[in-house]
């Protein structure tokens, strides 16, 4: 191990829970592969990682879901940046035209397209979600 290196961490061992039982795991090289770099990732050898995974999710700590799902959570949470943002931008030209300033139509016309942009984006992976597209 070089100096750039971190330790690799271990799981405190507890007295009064010994972890007595044993499963015996088979992957290929590719799997295999996967997990390494996943445990490396974590700071983890790959037994402790894949047990801690496989507990996260048996304990419902986390929810694993298919590539296209995690698109369109990722899709869904982009969007409600953006409409937060719009929020934002509504709030400034309220408080400037409450002030009884003006706002020029340019910055108006952008901040509709950027409430049109979210609301079709929103749309979309709604209905996605709603027909369960695959």
């Amino acid at each position: 191990m070089d100096e750039k290196t971190p330790p690799v961490r271990r799981r405190a061992r507890r007295a009064d829970a010994p972890r007595d039982k044993r499963v015996n795991l088979r992957f290929n090289a590719l799997e295999y592969a996967v997990l390494l770099t996943a445990a490396k990732t974590n700071n983890q050898e790959v037994g402790a990682y894949v047990a801690a995974a496989a507990l996260a999710v048996a304990k419902d700590e986390v929810n694993p879901a298919p590539v296209e799902i995690k698109d369109r959570l990722r899709t869904l949470a982009e969007a409600r940046v953006s409409v937060n943002r719009i929020g934002n931008n509504l709030n400034q030209i309220a408080h400037v035209l409450n002030g009884g300033g003006e706002e020029t139509p340019e910055r108006l016309a952008a901040v509709l397209a950027l409430v049109e942009r979210a609301v079709a984006s929103l749309d979309a992976a709604t209905i996605a979600t709603m027909q369960g597209d695959r």
